[in-house]
């Protein structure tokens, strides 16, 4: 599955416990009531959750991803680690400044506005840094896989959304308070939120799903990228051209934004078409957790996206478009985030522990790392929860949303620990892990070079 030698990114772990940590940070605030469908989802405690999901958690997890499979992807290394790490803290310090400038603005006090400058200038810094370096990779190996140029279009995203959320920061504290500019500020919100959401993350998920999905599954290699990628920039073109006539004219603005939604429509579709086609073509038979667990990720995607374009085509309530937001970001790309970790997590740390020994003496299995029945328990909680949640937004019930989101913190935390025990290889027979033997660390890869000989399955 990965070649004889294979570099592990030293701190890929490390960007997905930050990332499960945020998760579980913004559903312990839901938890607790920071957000309810009878409120306002532009409260400051509500952008806390908000940011805490799509920075913390969605961006470190595929930002870590990217970390560990864009060389596979192209077959090139990437420079030194030492940016992977710096990038790391500039993102956890700048996310933690811009949480805390929010909270500062609820509270009134006058050190919001310095406090959302720096958290701006830290997380545009890291992003960039991070961001370039990915994408100077991708761009050298365009031509190796797929994925690649549709992994480039997210990261060009990416860069987008940074630099928009920098204008919206440093506005709603108050440190630029021109006329013109808050009034950009206030009906681009909606383009922010779909180059980081649609943008970024999907094209992201879609571009390593188009590498891992087949080479788990062992099917062949997807066939519609072109399609994809065209009708995709397509759609992120049409919304660059919404974004700047916001500038000017708000009406015009929202009119190409819907028809870019419709656009995107057909990427998804051809998405869906494409994974269902390589899921009946897979030659291993049985489903691993993280591709039957991924399909519900995939049913929510196909039911959210038209979703979050027809409500307010025909201007349904705003319940409504907040409920198909909370399944994309739940149920699509944090269903499939999850699902795939189960898979990636124990890939990586077998890599590590058990690569050294391939040939030497008798290894575990992957599928030993992780107890599959039980998480796939959690996961199947996590998307009833979600989907739950989901209904209940619009429904307009406090209560039915509380009550689901306790349940998905509790089933998230206890993927968590899942995730942990197989990092820690609690699951595997003491015999197994007899000298010579390296235990891998938690949150970092001490032994950069898998030499795994072939598949771990």
């Amino acid at each position: 599955m990965m070649p004889v030698g294979t570099t592990l990114s030293r701190w890929t772990m490390a960007y997905f416990g930050a990332a499960v940590f945020f998760l579980l940070f913004a559903e312990i605030l839901l938890a607790a009531g920071a957000w309810a469908p009878s409120l306002d989802i532009a409260e400051p405690h509500a952008l806390i959750v908000v940011h805490s999901v799509t920075i913390g958690w969605l961006g470190l997890l595929m930002i870590g991803a990217l970390l560990q499979f864009a060389p596979v992807m192209t077959g090139l290394s990437l420079p030194a680690d030492r940016i992977d790490a710096a990038s790391l803290g500039g993102l956890v310090v700048g996310l933690g400044l811009l949480l805390f400038g929010f909270h500062l603005i609820n509270t009134g006090s006058s050190a919001a506005g310095l406090t959302m400058v720096a958290a701006s200038l830290t997380l545009a810094a890291s992003i960039l840094s991070i961001g370039l370096v990915l994408f100077a990779v991708l761009w050298r190996g365009r031509a190796a896989h797929a994925a690649s140029p549709l992994v480039l279009i997210a990261i060009a995203c990416l860069i987008v959304t940074a630099a928009l959320g920098s204008l919206f920061a440093v506005t709603v504290s108050g440190v630029v308070g021109a006329a013109a500019i808050v009034e950009f500020v206030t009906n681009a919100v909606p383009f922010h939120a779909s180059f980081g959401l649609l943008g970024w993350m999907t094209f992201a998920a879609i571009g390593v799903s188009y590498k891992l999905l087949p080479m788990f599954l062992l099917s062949d290699d997807m066939k519609r990228s072109p399609f994809i990628r065209l009708s995709g920039s397509a759609g992120i073109s049409m919304l660059a051209i919404a974004t700047f006539c916001a500038m000017f004219d708000p009406a015009l603005a929202r009119s190409i934004f819907l028809m870019g939604g419709l656009v995107f429509q057909s990427t998804i579709a051809a998405y869906l078409v494409e994974l269902f086609r390589t899921y009946r073509s897979r030659r291993r038979k049985t489903l691993e957790l993280n591709t039957s667990g991924s399909l519900p990720a995939f049913a929510l995607l196909g039911i959210s996206a038209p979703m979050l374009v027809l409500a307010p085509l025909f201007h349904a309530g705003s319940e409504l478009v907040t409920a198909a937001a909370y399944l994309f970001v739940f149920g699509w790309l944090s269903g499939l985030g999850l699902a795939q970790l189960l898979k990636i997590v124990p890939f990586l740390t077998w890599i590590e522990a058990f690569g050294p020994l391939l040939g030497r003496r008798p290894t575990p299995r992957l599928g030993d790392l992780i107890a599959g029945s039980r998480a796939a328990v959690w996961l199947g909680m996590f998307y009833v929860a979600v989907v739950a949640a989901a209904a209940a937004i619009a429904a307009g019930s406090d209560l039915g949303f509380h009550a689901a989101v306790i349940l998905q913190t509790f089933a998230t935390a206890a993927l968590a620990v899942e995730l942990l025990l197989a990092r820690a290889l609690a699951n595997v027979e003491p015999a197994t892990k007899r000298a010579p033997f390296q235990q891998p660390a938690l949150f970092f890869a001490a032994n950069h070079r898998g030499n795994a000989n072939g598949s771990a399955s």
